[in-house]
């Protein structure tokens, strides 16, 4: 019974060894790339006018229901 025990101990400290090995790649992985990225794009950030329209719509519709609701 003691041998199941122990066999049970040891595959879980295998198991934990193994989680920190990747674990320590990992953070050895992370110390090799650089800590900041620069980048640079031109991205137009407006909202299209379709979605406009149908936020402006959605508002319309939830200010009517909240009226008819009081």
């Amino acid at each position: 019974m003691s041998d199941d025990k122990q066999k049970q101990i040891d595959e879980l400290y295998a198991k934990y060894q193994k989680t920190l090995e990747l674990l320590d790649d990992a953070l050895n992985q992370l110390a090799e790339k650089p800590k900041e990225v620069e980048v640079e794009a031109d991205i137009d950030l407006a909202t299209p006018d379709a979605i406009a329209e149908l936020e402006r719509k959605v508002e319309q519709k939830v200010a009517a229901n909240a009226e008819s609701q009081e």
